[in-house]
């Protein structure tokens, strides 16, 4: 068995993101990856076994290592509204600051790759966020209403204000970040 090289592994990682975000998922074909990284076929799949491993290894590090760093932002001392504030932030700056990644991961769930990233990582990425939403429900601070409306709601309001932002209608301040999360509050709260 070959030893694996990390540089090798984190330029297929890179390149793989950067055709996804300039063709799509279906643009990965394995043989034109390998050329573009600089390696031949056979190297590549000592690395990734196929597309479906290389798609759905990518996938479970990026998920993996976003919660990670988005449950880092929350810390327990801080008052509520504050604590859905910064998780809020949090992915806003990650959309605005890693489009490839973003882009990926939202490509991901429209693709029937995401039926293969197990389900034990995508429990693990939305439990802060549901775990956030019922606190806020027994203390009485949110809407008494299914979690993934408020979710949606949540969602859509980040997503507008990171279209507006990349699109250059709307400034990164904490004048307008303020405002956008107010909406976002005023929509989910009781």
């Amino acid at each position: 068995m070959r030893v694996k090289d990390e540089t090798k592994q984190l330029a297929i990682v890179e390149n793989t993101l950067d055709v996804v975000f300039e063709r799509g998922i279906a643009g990965i074909k394995m043989a034109d990856l390998a050329n573009r990284v600089g390696l031949s076929v056979s190297t590549l799949y000592v690395y990734y076994r196929n597309k479906e491993d290389l798609i759905v290894s990518i996938a479970v590090e990026l998920i993996e290592r976003e919660t990670q760093r988005s449950e880092q932002e929350i810390t327990e001392d801080l008052p509520y509204k504050l604590k859905l504030k910064m998780l809020w932030l949090f992915w806003i700056n990650f959309s605005i600051n890693h489009k490839r990644e973003m882009s990926f991961l939202e490509q991901l769930k429209k693709s029937p790759y995401y039926e293969k990233v197990p389900v034990s990582v995508k429990e693990t990425k939305s439990k802060m966020a549901m775990n956030l939403i019922e606190l806020g429900k027994q203390e009485g601070l949110l809407k008494n209403v299914d979690n993934n409306i408020l979710i949606g709601i949540i969602g859509s309001l980040m997503g507008e204000t990171v279209k507006l932002i990349m699109e250059g209608k709307m400034e990164l301040n904490q004048k307008n970040i303020d405002l956008m999360f107010s909406m976002v509050w005023d929509a989910i709260k009781s």
